[in-house]
């Protein structure tokens, strides 16, 4: 399953199902929905075979994602059965064997609803890769997977949470565990949550958090373990697949993946750009060099604008939806034909400290060695001159609070795990949230192990790359000499790469400035020239209505001008008209409501 909404209410037959549609803009998923004294449930169809809703007479088990079990074997994946895996979780809970940070590994949700009862059971995986909300009030207890769909079921779609959507624009996230509604809440990764049919409050019990022991002594050691959990997650999901897809890029965490995947298997690699250029040329080599077929799908320039209405309900209001980069692409690719796409994702934030803030001239020099930035705080006050003073210091206080909540279990490394814990803090997740919406996406660097490897290791390992190239370099050794895009070589060490990357980088610079290299030459959408192009300031003209739900909080009330002030960054431009499109559309959907229920009362 994808996505799930649970009442214990029960709900008009079909109402949940329509929610749930809403996600998406085509191709809308199978919905089952089951109802009984206990309340209401609905479920999309899961992609992942084997995974589909298990009821007997007393219990409903539903799985939503593609876990990869460690208890046993996961040779359903490619099998009939349509509840084998579901089966198995269950019987595994019933007999009361389930350690869920051992035997489920990446990202999923798990509800047991016993029917008799009433009592649930929703569990969310160690970071709540897929993050489930919740809405209660003195009746009635709901949970989603998708808060946007939560806000319709419940009516909570005028109840917005202006801080929050300030938070987004400034940040990409929503300081958890707020969400773009007032009374939407997300509940806690790494726990059982369990509620009675006479309370409607739920219980939670994690199971699992990132404590910050120094478990590892030696680098070495760690990039061992590491590496054999990466080898021992792709073994268990491809064991019986006759053929599976990549993500390949210039870059060389997909040449890792590459490295990882089993070579008897038949591999298609895939790469999404606005045409071919020097990321695509380094691609194809890399694909080349791990045998794997390589294949360019081209994206029109304004692609990134053309999706967003579409990407924004997919992902939800308060995720930026610009990591959506697999979306209308993958029917072109026939992404869902595959029992299995792999991609690197990931493997930045959990692995090479990219959470961890640097000085400024790290970002701006990519040769320079990393090292951690001090006397800086997520909570510090934040001055813009877009927004009011007011709005800005509480959105400050939140995150604030947030740093504190974090600090209680990883001290020293809490600004890094302050955009890890929970995954909704990382502003690129969404991009998981779409692929495993839209075929079986498969991520190494989510797996159980390698986040506890991370939570376990010295911070001061991540940078550098030191604990990923020791723990890569097997894998990379097939391109030995292939540049990353950036100018280094992946296979060789930091202090090597300085030199090495300085010239080619450097080369890089000057090649573009003098205009020997023409074309945009990177991975993702031109961001300065769409930003630019007519387009935008049309897209700007047509969801300027959705300023109306939150003017109060604009100190620059003019919208043309706010989107030129110097304050903002080109994301912040982006989230701002994301917010914009969704503001307007929930402002839509009220009129639209008004209007159905003055007709029904005539």
């Amino acid at each position: 399953m994808s996505d799930f909404i649970f009442s214990n209410q029960q709900m008009e037959k079909g109402k949940l199902t329509k929610e749930i549609h809403a996600i998406y803009h085509e191709d809308f998923p199978e919905v089952e929905e089951f109802l009984g004294e206990w309340g209401t449930l609905a479920v999309s169809r899961n992609l992942y075979q084997g995974f589909q809703v298990f009821e007997n007479p007393e219990y409903l088990c539903a799985v939503i994602g593609g876990p990869v079990l460690f208890f046993r074997d996961n040779s359903f994946l490619v099998q009939e059965s349509d509840t084998a895996g579901t089966e198995a979780v269950f019987k595994r809970w019933q007999e009361g064997q389930m350690r869920w940070d051992e035997d489920l590994s990446g990202p999923f949700v798990v509800m047991i609803i016993n029917k008799k009862n009433a009592e649930i059971l929703c569990v969310t995986d160690i970071m709540s890769f897929i993050p489930v909300y919740i809405h209660q009030d003195l009746k009635s207890l709901m949970l989603a997977t998708h808060s946007d769909a939560l806000a319709r079921v419940s009516n909570q779609q005028l109840d917005m949470d202006l801080v929050s959507k300030v938070d987004f624009i400034l940040h990409g996230v929503v300081t958890y565990p707020y969400t773009v509604y007032q009374n939407i809440t997300q509940i806690p990764p790494a726990s059982e949550h369990s509620s009675k049919p006479a309370l409607l409050d739920m219980n939670s019990e994690p199971y699992w958090l990132p404590m910050e022991p120094k478990k590892y002594k030696t680098i070495d050691k760690t990039a061992k373990d590491l590496r054999s959990a990466l080898v021992k997650y792709v073994a268990n999901v491809t064991e019986e697949m006759p053929r599976i897809a990549q993500f390949i890029s210039g870059g060389e965490d997909s040449r890792v993946l590459s490295g990882l995947l089993p070579s008897k298997l038949e591999r298609d690699a895939f790469i999404f750009l606005d045409g071919m250029n020097r990321e695509g040329v380094r691609a194809k080599k890399a694909a080349d060099a791990y045998g794997a077929r390589f294949n360019l799908f081209t994206r029109a320039k304004t692609h990134y604008l053309e999706v967003l209405p579409s990407a924004a309900d997919m992902v939800g209001d308060g995720a930026e939806y610009v990591h959506a980069h697999t979306l209308k692409l993958h029917k072109l690719s026939k992404l869902a034909e595959y029992p299995a796409v792999f991609g690197g994702f990931y493997a930045d934030s959990v692995l090479k400290g990219d959470c961890i803030v640097k000085p400024e001239i790290t970002g701006r020099f990519p040769f320079m060695p990393q090292m951690k930035r001090r006397n800086h705080s997520r909570g510090q006050p934040i001055n813009h001159s877009v927004f009011t003073k007011s709005v800005l210091k509480e959105v400050a206080d939140r995150r604030s609070r947030h740093l504190e909540f974090v600090e209680r279990f990883r001290g020293e490394t809490a600004e890094e795990w302050f955009e890890l814990w929970p995954s909704s803090m990382n502003y690129a997740i969404p991009n998981l949230h779409v692929n495993r919406r839209l075929f079986r996406s498969y991520e190494p660097f989510m797996a159980n192990e390698i986040v506890k490897i991370s939570a376990a290791a010295p911070q001061k390992w991540m940078l550098n790359r030191r604990l990923f190239q020791r723990a890569a370099k097997p894998f990379l050794k097939q391109t030995k000499w292939l540049f990353h895009s950036d100018g280094h070589l992946p296979y060789f060490p930091w202090y090597l790469n300085s030199f090495i990357q300085f010239g080619v980088w450097g080369y890089q610079q000057a090649s573009t400035r003098l205009g020997l290299v023409k074309g945009y030459q990177g991975p993702w959408g031109e961001w300065k020239s769409i930003l630019e192009s007519g387009e935008f300031r049309d897209s700007i003209n047509e969801y300027s209505d959705g300023m109306d739900a939150m003017k109060m909080v604009f100190a620059e009330k003019d919208l043309n001008r706010a989107f030129k002030s110097k304050d903002f960054t080109t994301t912040q431009r982006i989230n701002l008209l994301q917010t914009l499109y969704s503001n307007q559309k929930s402002i839509e959907f009220i009129e639209e409501r008004l209007i159905y229920d003055e007709v029904q009362l005539n």
